[in-house]
């Protein structure tokens, strides 16, 4: 008897609350996650041009040319590489060169690293930072020779990123009727920033 009473109180209670909840409509299901239009990461090779202030065993002007690639991704990451002729423009014996460098950092500066060599064959490694439109470092001769660079070059921004975005957008929070009607909008993901 005390099972039956329980029975007929729990269905009793299970009724009540679902005649309550009548003529409310359930929430909207939720939609699709964002889905990203394109590729994630935006890439560009370059010819530049720019000058350096060498400083160590020689001081002088030295003019640079040289092309670039680098790859950018949404969240501002750049990598690339560089590879530049380096020239001595005031005559002051500096010995011209050739670099080939990596560049990894964010889109406001990157660092450098790499090899050069002169053109008298003497190797040297190059450390340094890229940033946009001016370059600084240093160089270490495998011979124990020292010297730095400051400059400014051509090449401009690396803040270059894939910036578009399609997000659901329509009805609704989720902006889907049905599982392939499906509406989108296209948002500019730079704003968030």
């Amino acid at each position: 008897m005390k099972t039956l009473l329980q029975s007929a109180v729990l269905l009793g209670a299970a009724s009540l609350a679902t005649t309550s909840l009548a003529g409310q409509t359930a929430p909207p299901p939720m939609g699709p996650p964002p889905v990203f239009a394109g590729s994630s990461t935006e890439d560009d090779t370059a010819i530049f041009a720019g000058f350096n202030w060498v400083f160590g065993g020689t001081s002088t002007l030295e003019g640079v040319i040289g092309v670039i690639y680098r790859e950018t991704d949404r969240g501002g990451d750049v990598t690339g590489a560089r590879l530049s002729g380096h020239f001595d423009l005031l005559g002051r014996g500096g010995t011209p060169s050739v670099r080939l460098t990596g560049i990894a950092g964010d889109e406001d500066i990157a660092a450098e690293a790499g090899l050069g060599i002169g053109f008298n064959g003497s190797p040297y490694a190059v450390l340094g930072a890229v940033g946009n439109y001016y370059n600084l470092g240093g160089t270490i001769g495998f011979d124990g020779t020292f010297g730095g660079y400051v400059g400014v070059h051509t090449y401009g921004d690396f803040d270059d990123r894939p910036r578009r975005v399609l997000v659901p957008g329509g009805p609704g929070m989720g902006g889907c009727e049905g599982e392939y009607d499906c509406e989108y909008e296209i948002i500019d993901t730079a704003l968030e920033n």
